[in-house]
């Protein structure tokens, strides 16, 4: 925990004094591809992504695969659960919706993706998706393709809602940075919903919202929290976090407004699907602010 915390600490007074915003592509460029596709990677690379995000599933035959949900219907042109069919099964009977062009694209193996990322700079968010079904032997699957790849665990950070995935990591691969995913809604008396606790005691006044996620904090060994940007979050909760060490990105950033917004509050990263709108925008802004400094 310690040793997270004072890494976490640097790189949060770090972008303090104004380091770049991170830039978290949260499927490869799905504004402008099927999401989790290799195209999709592919141009969120060259549209400079910092850091790139895979959801991972594992198929019947124990193979890897990059998709969101359990469910290939969201994204493909028929509904499977992942868990129960074969690679070689998915890739023979669904193919991703079209989009941008790119209208035959299929499932991508995590091998695909590590192929495409294993000489970039790029720094990898693993969101192990199928943790609950699966359990510890998708990490496990997961960290061993790492290494045979040459991909040190200090590219590396697991992300996710489930904090049994969370807790997994620490335990087994405690030097690679973990991230709780929170969503936080509003009760019409102005109370806070956290989905970070449990059902039945997850309603919290403002003021002990950033209490409980400091215990989160504390109770997974978190390096930080991934914190959708809108309503009824506060600007003085994230610098409160930040205070402590703690690194904060948003979701979901699609456009120059939520840009801003992540810029204001002090975000040390965001999610986004829509690089081409907001990485230049982004650079954009920073540069001016440091010139407004000098």
């Amino acid at each position: 925990m310690q040793k997270i915390v004072v890494l976490a600490g640097i790189f949060a007074l770090f972008s303090a004094y104004g380091a770049p915003l991170q830039l978290i592509s949260h499927a490869g460029e799905q504004y402008a591809a099927p999401g989790h596709s290799i195209p999709a990677y592919k141009i969120a690379i060259e549209r400079k992504a910092d850091i790139m995000k895979l959801d991972l599933h594992m198929t019947k035959d124990g193979v890897l695969v990059l998709m969101h949900d359990p469910t290939t219907n969201k994204m493909m042109d028929k509904k499977f659960a992942i868990r129960r069919k074969t690679l070689q099964e998915l890739r023979e009977q669904c193919t991703y919706k079209p989009k941008g062009g790119f209208e035959q694209e299929k499932i991508v193996r995590m091998e695909q993706a590590l192929d495409l990322l294993k000489d970039t700079p790029l720094q990898i968010w693993i969101d192990l998706k199928g943790h609950k079904l699966q359990g510890g032997i998708l990490a496990q699957k997961a960290m061993k393709l790492f290494k045979e790849y040459g991909i040190g665990n200090e590219r590396l950070m697991t992300a996710s809602f489930n904090q049994s995935s969370l807790n997994f990591m620490k335990r087994h691969y405690p030097d690679v940075r973990r991230v709780l995913h929170v969503s936080i809604s509003s009760t019409p008396d102005g109370k806070c919903i956290l989905d970070s606790a449990p059902k039945g005691k997850n309603i919290f006044p403002p003021e002990e919202v950033v209490p409980h996620l400091l215990k989160k904090a504390e109770e997974l060994g978190l390096y930080g929290f991934n914190i959708s940007i809108w309503k009824p979050v506060k600007k003085e909760w994230i610098q409160a976090l930040k205070a402590k060490g703690l690194w904060i990105s948003f979701w979901f950033i699609q456009n120059k407004k939520a840009a801003a917004r992540a810029l204001d509050f002090g975000g040390d990263a965001v999610v986004t699907d829509n690089l081409k709108e907001v990485e230049p925008f982004v650079r954009k802004m920073e540069k001016k602010n440091a010139s407004n400094a000098n």
